[in-house]
């Protein structure tokens, strides 16, 4: 069987399907995508009302159908893995299907999510992988619990192609103190708006305008959008902090932000976790917080201190890029897991 991984998620630019899908190919790889929610929405009946309606919620109907059409991309490309991430839109008796049509290949699970965003199909799907990934070891049990044969670990991390070192300059991420770039969550509104009185940026969707409380001075301090590719990196290289607020759906992390913002070469002030301090070393490659007192105390020594927060951020770059944390490094990992189940 060749080296041909066929991925299935969701094709846009920048998502984590894209990142792996790169990594893939860097390795040699022959790759392919099926685009689950693209494939529904093309059988999905009732033109733009019935495309929308398959956004929201599940017609069996049209899921088996849109599911036919992954059966036959893996009879084409014939894949030695099929890496499935997410499990949305994806049948378990489709998975079993491949189980059968394709007795060699192996179908690994890569949950990237919290199990609160779990629902029953995706739960159904669980025990038909040969492996399942999740992204935090706070979640492992969870997954084992819910019925998924073998459980294992692997971190997010950076994607070298969209989050690099950019020189300063002018750009639509005017430069300041601290910033944080996310989306609108009420205990995040909550966290930030105890640091109005520094020069604080927001980056995120409309959400901040729509939900943020009018009377909140976080109101002025929203960017006007999200931040990707390119414009993230220049925002963090236009920013002295970096906040990365990892909230109780998250918990216990370690978050996109956590490999991201230091493969930026920009200073991360992230949420002290066991799992974040597991990976990274405080006050050498990253700086943590637990409370809001404690991250303003941390934010004025910093802004104050331009080496010490340099060579963290200098010391974060090093170890995220060279320090095995790159999606090139989670490819190889997987490769690893591909040769001891296959000799199962």
């Amino acid at each position: 069987m060749n080296d041909s991984v066929l991925i299935v998620g969701t094709r846009r630019p920048g998502n984590l399907e894209s990142s792996y899908q790169r990594a893939f190919k860097r390795l040699g790889w022959s790759e392919d995508l099926w685009d689950s929610s693209a494939a529904l929405q093309k059988v999905a009946r009732g033109y733009r009302i019935g495309s929308l309606l398959s956004s929201f919620i599940n017609v069996e109907s049209w899921l088996r159908k849109a599911n036919l059409e992954l059966l036959r991309l893996a009879e084409q490309c014939q894949p030695r893995l099929v890496l499935v991430i997410g499990t949305e839109n994806v049948r378990a008796g489709t998975l079993g299907q491949l189980r059968a049509q394709f007795p060699n290949t192996l179908i690994y699970c890569l949950y990237p999510d919290t199990p609160h965003n779990l629902v029953p199909d995706r739960i159904q799907s669980l025990p038909m992988f040969d492996r399942v990934i999740t992204v935090s070891p706070g979640w492992t049990d969870t997954f084992t619990r819910l019925g998924a044969k073998c459980v294992s670990y692997l971190p997010l991390a950076a994607d070298t192609d969209l989050h690099q070192c950019v020189s300063n300059g002018t750009s639509a991420a005017d430069g300041s103190d601290v910033a944080f770039i996310g989306n609108w969550r009420p205990d995040r509104e909550a966290f930030l708006e105890q640091l109005i009185d520094f020069d604080l940026r927001i980056w995120g969707s409309d959400y901040w305008k729509r939900h943020t409380k009018r009377e909140s001075g976080l109101v002025q301090k929203w960017g006007g959008r999200p931040l990707v590719g390119e414009e993230f990196a220049r925002g963090c290289a236009e920013t002295k902090i970096m906040l990365n607020l990892i909230d109780g759906v998250g918990w216990p992390g370690p978050n996109m932000r956590v490999f991201e913002v230091p493969a930026c070469g920009a200073f991360a002030l992230t949420t002290r976790t066991p799992a974040v301090v597991e990976l990274f070393e405080e006050g050498k490659n990253i700086e943590c917080f637990e409370t809001v007192d404690e991250a303003r105390e941390k934010i004025k020594f910093y802004l104050h201190n331009d080496q010490a927060r340099k060579r963290i951020a200098a010391s974060g770059y090093d170890f995220v890029l060279n320090g095995g944390h790159t999606y090139v490094d989670r490819v190889k990992q997987l490769l690893n897991w591909t040769a001891e189940d296959g000799a199962r």
